[in-house]
């Protein structure tokens, strides 16, 4: 799926996965979040699995309040960490200047065993920039700068941890809204990120061999987007975007006794995507609502160091030309109102996704989940799925609830197969897998969320489950599957105090891929206390937070999590909140 920070595309620099872009955003810098399923979310890349974007706080322009902010701070127990927020906001009559920053540390945190987990420590810094100025009644500029540095971060299921994580985050934009004419809307962007990472096992006290992992990713790139006038029954959106990513990783080993060894585990490679994206919804009539998206895309990689080249034609590949691939997009979706109370929501489509860059390039990287050295294959197909899902949507005044069916049929999935005749690099290591494209595979599953108030709206009650099966084109279970997840909360409410209790359940996970080395998991369930209350003052708002995670402190792992590594235990937190 695609992770984008304001529509921004941005890749991690680490090969193990340890800097997905969410990273490297903290709360504080965030308007919103938007999520988009399966092809719903392909105007802003290529995708079958959807789009998450992270969409970040504007400065506000308001000349009755000049000077506005927050200031926080808040501690956690389980691993004694510390939350440092600041938020300022200043407004002119035309500009406006927003700047925030977020201080985090923990050490170590305890199990519900009472057990410290050793190298799960961790420190940041995030800074962030935003400025507008408006041009004209409906036009406007913006500038956004965001800085985040990580260090000495521990992963206690990894054998590494990492030394360092940096990105800076740079764009501006401008935008136009409510124009008269046939241009509506536009939007347009220009961006450019660099991500920087280190993984380092330095301070881990016992290390067969010790070794430098750095690795770097840095992407520019550009949108332009525009919504046209209503003809007729129709509203166009129309989309162009471009982004340049370029990306390196490698390892020097110091074997005792021995001269040092170097390695390539992401030759410098070079990726050129261009896409074209359009929209048009139909109002069929005042009940039913037809939306169509095709998106194309062309993109083309290549390796750019000579070392890399030859590392693969060991593999037995020849990857001296670039690799130029089109990929093609189309959702269909239809909207019904039965009543002014009930709504179904109908769509499908195909979808492509491109391999990533460790699936076509990477060399030698360690999967600490299945114990293998993994090697890509940039000779990969397209992954291609046929989505389906159905919504039905029921909304009252006081009760709200969603019911979701998906499933999807991808051809060409890619997974890692055992390469016997390979030896492996790292280790300790079961063996050696390369990704290949198998047949296909099946993912289906259901989810449901519903919100419920009472009692003059003193009492909200609100739950989600979800559930996910996926299968191989053998009918075996493919391997990192949830198991069935349900979330209850209840929340009271009266004038400035609120008070929550929480559960979460996640059933047996019996549903693992043999082949992959998964092992069943227990389920869970774990009880969470939540309270609030604000301080009303003359020019001030208080707010005092405090609760109690895994309220009877128990050991439990999520199947998911890398190692079965135990979560916290028993967390008490408080936060103080002071707004102005």
């Amino acid at each position: 799926m695609n992770v984008v920070i304001d529509g921004m595309k941005i890749f991690g620099a680490c090969t193990d996965k340890m800097d997905p872009a969410t990273i490297y955003t903290e709360p504080v810098n965030l308007k919103s979040i938007e999520v988009r399923n399966g092809g719903e979310g392909m105007s802003m890349g290529a995708t079958v699995g959807g789009t998450l974007n992270l969409k970040l706080a504007d400065a506000v322009i308001d000349s009755n309040v000049r000077l506005s902010g927050s200031m926080a701070s808040g501690y956690y127990s389980a691993a004694a960490s510390v939350q440092n927020v600041l938020a300022m906001n200043y407004s002119a009559n035309r500009w406006a200047l927003r700047v925030s920053g977020v201080y985090r540390k923990a050490g170590d945190y305890m199990d519900g065993l009472g057990q410290r987990i050793a190298f799960s420590q961790y420190e940041k810094l995030n800074t962030s920039v935003s400025g507008k100025y408006l041009v004209s009644k409906n036009s406007l500029i913006k500038a956004d700068f965001l800085l985040d540095d990580g260090w000495n971060i521990g992963f206690p299921a990894l054998p590494m941890d990492v030394g360092y994580a940096k990105a800076r985050i740079a764009s501006l934009s401008y935008e136009l809204k409510g124009q008269p004419g046939i241009l509506q809307e536009m939007d347009a962007k220009v961006y450019a990120n660099s991500v920087r990472h280190a993984m380092d096992d330095t301070r881990r006290p016992t290390v067969t061999m010790h070794m430098d992992m750095p690795g770097e990713s840095h992407t520019l790139g550009a949108f332009f987007q525009f919504r046209l006038k209503p003809r007729g029954k129709h509203i166009l959106k129309l989309k162009t975007d471009f982004y340049y990513n370029s990306v390196k990783a490698d390892m020097t080993m110091y074997p005792q006794g021995a001269a040092p060894m170097y390695m390539k585990t992401w030759p410098e490679n070079h990726q050129v995507v261009a896409g074209l994206f359009l929209e048009d919804g139909i109002f069929l009539n005042e009940k039913s609502r037809l939306d169509l998206k095709l998106r194309v895309e062309i993109a083309s990689s290549k390796l750019a160091d000579q070392m890399g080249k030859n590392q693969f034609a060991v593999l037995g590949y020849e990857v001296h030309q670039p690799l130029n691939r089109f990929l093609k997009n189309v959702n269909v979706s239809y909207t019904r109102f039965l009543s002014p109370l009930f709504t179904v929501y109908v769509s499908g489509g195909l979808n492509e996704r491109s391999p990533t860059t460790s699936e076509r390039f990477g060399f030698y990287l360690f999967n600490r989940m299945d114990n293998h050295d993994y090697v890509g294959n940039p000779l990969l197909k397209n992954e291609q799925a046929w989505n389906g899902e159905l919504n039905l949507l029921f909304s009252t005044t006081d009760f709200s609830w969603k019911l979701t069916a998906f499933g999807s049929l991808v051809q060409h999935y890619i997974i890692g197969k055992t390469q016997p005749e390979l030896s492996v690099m790292t280790t300790g290591a079961a063996g050696v897998r390369a990704y290949e494209n198998i047949p296909s595979a099946k993912l289906f599953g259901a989810e449901s969320s519903f919100n419920y108030q009472f009692f003059h709206q003193h009492f909200i009650l609100n739950n989600t489950w979800k559930w996910l099966q996926g299968e191989d084109h053998r009918n075996n279970p493919l391997p990192l599957i949830a198991p069935i997840k349900t979330i209850t909360s209840l929340r009271f409410l009266h004038r400035r105090l609120f008070l929550q209790a929480e559960n979460e359940i996640s059933l047996r996970q019996n549903q693992v891929s043999l082949d992959f080395g998964e092992k069943e998991t227990r389920g869970y369930t774990v009880f969470n206390l939540r309270s609030g209350y604000s301080f009303a003052m003359s020019r001030y708002q208080l707010n005092f937070s405090a609760g109690i995670e895994n309220l009877f402190n128990k050991a439990y792992a999520e199947h998911l999590d890398w190692g079965s590594m135990l979560r916290p235990g028993r967390n008490i937190y408080g936060m103080l909140t002071l707004k102005f």
